[in-house]
């Protein structure tokens, strides 16, 4: 085939690709012909173009389910899926209890990834993180040494521990209970606050994990905590305690007077609390905050507020309650009373209410259902799931009793195509598909431009750099969020870029690929089984666990260039030959097409 028709195919199937992508995330009140409208073009589209998620193929089920549970389908993941049962749903059976033990998974690999880092900040205490470089004001570099180096752990960590289930929800909760992390007095204390208030109960307790947030420094200094006292409450943690945290927006019930008497209370709703048989309200309002930030005076970090000295003999950096900070007063929370001279139960029993409260499971399951099954999952599945949300609220084990039920639904097994990967998520899994060789870690002082600045500063790019959404609502988990053209055409240019990233210092061709597409092309296929049909079908089924079309065609057909499809590559040399377009620069054509398949809705798609 000559290479111009060749060219108009691909063309063609670029545009299906890309309308498929937008329709597949949901966007479908834009028209499509709008950008190809050009003098003497209507912008009218052919018939046989997809316009719905249905329209387009779905991978078989253990990739879709591997693709939602992990940080990206890879090879390893399926093969040792296959290993685990005799079927399908017995192998996602054993593949769900033991992601949901992660003590029990061998991850000694990944830990000496992270160790090779040279990372010294990851297990410093509070107090040494407040000492050997919150309290560093000449050097922000060093000051800023705890959230770079967590930033390039978690990304070692996403891409190569074995415990993927365990990092997905690490993520999610970062989302949930979102602290910018480059804030000057929160990142350095940003370490403690993932090592010790989010990992540990991430398929633990929730009133547990709720708390140790509400105590860490970075939480404190990312809404206001720190400085709340009595007299001159600070709000800001309250709200979003109520918005984000726990009962969730949708259960704003607004500035109403008199909340706790009718016919306001039924108005807002109520239920019998199932541990005392009292009355509380189902819906929050102003006055719930403000008596929220009355409870929660005195908790502080010691040592952050004049004279900047230790509290109760706590050390500087960890959390302390000041007894002289906090409102002793009588409180009324949700139509809840709060006796007098209380002290710190005021805020324990805050976060007792809080925890159990109806809304509160239902608003965290739907996020948790957002994010493995979907954009909108069945009222069904969230009732089903918030019911076990409460039923296991006294068990340590509540948060993985929660996901069992989700993932083993016939809604989470059959759904696909409704979610979209974000930025951050796109770019490890196109680490995780390819078998990058990156550990990634900050470069403070040196000239050359490492892998880690390029990598950091693409997500950053494309909107989703790590801990870095300012707003404590967290980076959006809808779809339709992250397919403007600014942030979709970030990503775009970021994955193929990976392929052509090296080691040590990025753009320098003299050191190895991160990725070695080439290397791994030959061990995989040997010299004799490379043509274009071949090798593309190898990179589809590594990256998507399937051959779709038109994926597999458009890249076959820029592969190949001016010959056969079963015609043999010669991947040995990557020389000008303008006389055959077939032997033209052949390793680059091979990243190239690679890239393709990183680009297709299909890579995309969750």
């Amino acid at each position: 085939m000559a290479a111009a028709p060749a060219s108009i195919a691909f063309i063609a199937s670029r545009r299906r690709l890309f309308n498929a992508l937008f329709s597949s995330a949901g966007v479908e009140d834009i028209d499509p012909g709008l950008s190809k409208r050009r003098p003497g073009r209507n912008g009218f589209l052919p018939k046989d173009l997809p316009q719905s998620p249905a329209a387009l193929s779905f991978p078989p089920a253990p990739v879709r389910w591997l693709t939602r549970c992990t940080f990206g389908y890879t090879y390893a993941e399926l093969s040792a899926f296959n290993a685990l049962g005799g079927n399908d749903n017995a192998r996602w059976t054993a593949w769900v209890n033991r992601q949901l033990d992660p003590a029990l998974i061998n991850d000694s690999t990944c830990d000496a990834r992270v160790a090779s880092a040279g990372f010294v900040t990851l297990n410093k205490t509070p107090n040494q993180l407040w000492t050997d470089h919150h309290s560093v004001t000449n050097d922000y570099s060093l000051r800023m040494k705890p959230i770079a180096e967590t930033e390039s752990m978690t990304v070692i960590r996403q891409t190569y521990s074995q415990r993927q289930l365990f990092e997905v929800m690490v993520d999610f909760w970062h989302d949930h209970f979102s602290v910018f992390g480059w804030d000057y007095d929160g990142g350095p204390m940003f370490p403690a606050f993932d090592r010790l208030a989010i990992r540990p109960f991430v398929f633990g307790n929730f009133r547990t994990m709720l708390e140790e947030v509400g105590k860490s420094a970075s939480m404190m200094y990312m809404l206001d905590l720190y400085s709340s006292e009595a007299g001159h409450p600070n709000e800001n943690y309250a709200r979003e305690l109520f918005e984000l945290h726990t009962m969730g927006a949708e259960n704003y019930g607004g500035i109403v007077q008199d909340p706790d008497n009718p016919p306001a209370i039924d108005e807002l709703g109520y239920f019998y609390s199932p541990v005392d048989g009292k009355k509380e309200r189902l819906k929050y309002v102003d006055d719930d905050v403000y008596e929220a930030a009355r409870a929660l005076t005195g908790w502080t970090i010691s040592g952050s507020t004049w004279p900047y000295d230790p509290i109760n003999g706590r050390p500087l950096g960890e959390f302390a309650y000041n007894s002289t900070a906090h409102d002793q007063g009588v409180k009324r929370i949700l139509a809840r009373y709060f006796p007098a001279s209380q002290g710190q139960t005021d805020g324990e029993n805050l976060f007792d209410m809080l925890a159990r409260h109806p809304r509160t499971a239902r608003h965290v399951v739907t996020k948790i259902c957002k994010r493995f099954v979907g954009s909108n999952p069945s009222s069904t599945l969230i009732d089903s799931a918030t019911a076990t949300f409460i039923q296991a609220s006294d068990d340590n084990d509540q948060i993985a009793q929660v996901l069992r039920a989700i993932l083993q639904s016939n809604e989470f097994k059959t759904s696909w195509g409704t979610g979209m990967k974000r930025p951050a998520l796109s770019a490890v899994s196109a680490l995780r598909g390819t078998g990058a060789d990156f550990t990634p870690k900050p470069d403070y002082n040196s000239s050359i431009y490492t892998p880690t600045e390029e990598f950091m500063g693409r997500l950053q790019a494309a909107g989703h750099k790590l801990f870095y959404w300012p707003a404590p609502n967290g980076y959006p988990d809808d779809p339709v969020a992250w397919s403007s053209t600014g942030t979709l055409g970030m990503t775009l240019r970021m994955l193929p870029r990976l392929l052509e990233m090296h080691q040590t210092e990025s753009y320098n061709s003299s050191h190895p690929f991160l990725i070695d597409i080439q290397g791994q092309t030959i061990s995989a296929l040997g010299s004799n089984l490379l043509s274009s049909t071949n090798v593309i079908g190898y990179w589809c089924d590594r990256i998507l666990g399937y051959r779709p079309e038109p994926v597999r065609t458009v890249a076959v057909d820029f592969f190949r260039q001016n010959v056969a499809a079963d015609a043999l590559i010669d991947l040995s040399t990557n020389n000008w030959k303008k006389s055959n377009l077939s032997e033209h620069y052949t390793q680059t054509r091979l990243r190239t097409a690679v890239s393709l398949i990183l680009c297709s809705p299909e890579f995309l798609r969750r």
